[in-house]
């Protein structure tokens, strides 16, 4: 018995070990391929970007790579945040885990850092519909709240559980608490947070820019 125990252990081990260890490598391949692309926005779509927008992307690593296959839409989106625009300076308000990044939770991020951080054309923003400028800044006003709060990431990716909270669950918050809105609610009237396509449904969002078009023509 205890042999059987003790082989039972041992494997349980090896088993967590040997995904830890492909983790750390995917993650590391990954960054490298993150490095050797730089992605900035053009100066003139980065002009049209306003307070409160909603900046999406696909980022790099296997949790990346993981919700772009579960969600399997029609545009590759593993990331989002809400921007803030103050003056000329973009930056964005997200949650993220600390595989990439040296912080994580909810924290800012320089817009361009942002970007750079994704996959080469894969950013979309849209905009909350027939918002007015006091509307756009209550967005991004929320989305402060949760940042001062300093909430940190939701590794068990659980919507129940506000103590700690992953991307889309933050800006989900955000719109509840701005506007009583449940911007995941799909066609079963029921929230589902597996999914991004709800922010290109021109029924609540207007698309200001997608740079997943351009992978579309280069095809």
């Amino acid at each position: 018995m205890k042999k059987i125990v003790k082989y039972i252990f041992i494997t349980v081990v090896s088993v967590i070990l040997s995904a830890w260890l492909f983790r750390i490598f995917y993650n590391r391949t990954e960054k490298r391929k993150e490095k050797q692309i730089t992605y900035i926005l053009p100066n003139y779509e980065k002009k049209i970007v306003r307070n409160g927008d909603v900046i999406l992307r696909y980022g790099y690593g296997l949790v990346s790579d993981y919700i772009v296959n579960k969600f399997d839409e029609p545009y590759t989106i593993s990331h989002c945040g809400i921007i803030r625009k103050t003056g000329n300076k973009l930056e964005v308000i997200h949650s993220e885990s600390g595989s990439f990044l040296s912080t994580e939770g909810v924290q800012v991020q320089d817009f361009d850092s942002f970007t750079d951080a994704g996959h080469k054309n894969s950013i979309i923003i849209v905009r909350y519909n027939k918002c007015t400028d006091e509307d756009l800044n209550k967005i991004t006003d929320f989305a402060q709240y949760y940042l001062d709060k300093k909430i940190p990431f939701d590794y068990g990716f659980n919507p129940d559980d506000t103590t700690a909270m992953f991307c889309s669950e933050i800006i989900w918050h955000v719109f509840k608490d701005a506007f009583n809105k449940d911007i995941f609610l799909n066609e079963n009237n029921r929230t589902d947070f597996n999914q991004f396509k709800n922010f290109y449904d021109s029924t609540q969002f207007d698309v200001i820019i997608n740079d997943q078009l351009k992978l579309t023509k280069d095809k």
